[in-house]
């Protein structure tokens, strides 16, 4: 604590040929800041190709690309703002409509998708950019818009007035 890294250690995941390095013994690769104020926590996305992190103090998540062969992390220019982020939960994002069996698990990650490996593929998984044409991000802003709405009326539907209370 106190210098807003994480630290890196490889594991030995066999018995070294000289019989020094027992199986589990750590390495340090590294300690590598994490581009913010009191990292809260950290998580690697499902493709193990991407660290986000949690800055609670300085009110962003940053974004790493992680390489698997050094272990090393290198910022991907990729932050958001956040209030006070202290958890981070990778999940898939599903079909708005669902229903659709023939729909792929995605994952969000910055300003890309990634497409998640086929079962038995021999096949690297695939990055796509995401649609940012003024007409996608205006597809988009409706269905927010409409969902606030209806958010909206559930909250007014639980909403009592002072007019509703009777006092006896």
């Amino acid at each position: 604590r106190g210098h807003e890294s994480l630290a890196i250690f490889r594991v030995k995941q066999s018995h070294g040929s000289s019989g020094k390095t027992r199986k589990g013994t750590l390495t340090q690769v590294g300690f590598f800041h994490t581009r913010g104020e009191t990292p809260r926590h950290f998580q690697f996305d499902h493709s193990g190709q991407f660290l986000i992190v949690a800055n609670q103090d300085s009110d962003t998540i940053a974004v790493f690309s992680f390489n698997l062969t050094s272990g090393e992390i290198k910022y991907s220019g990729n932050e958001y703002r956040v209030p006070s982020p202290n958890f981070i939960c990778s999940c898939p994002i599903s079909d708005r409509d669902g229903g659709d069996e023939d729909h792929l698990d995605l994952e969000k990650v910055g300003n890309r998708i990634h497409l998640p490996e086929e079962e038995n593929s021999s096949t690297i998984p695939t990055l796509v950019e995401i649609d940012h044409s003024k007409k996608a991000v205006e597809s988009e802003l409706e269905i927010a818009k409409k969902e606030i709405a209806e958010l909206k009326k559930q909250i007014s539907s639980m909403t009592v007035t002072t007019e509703s209370l009777t006092v006896n």
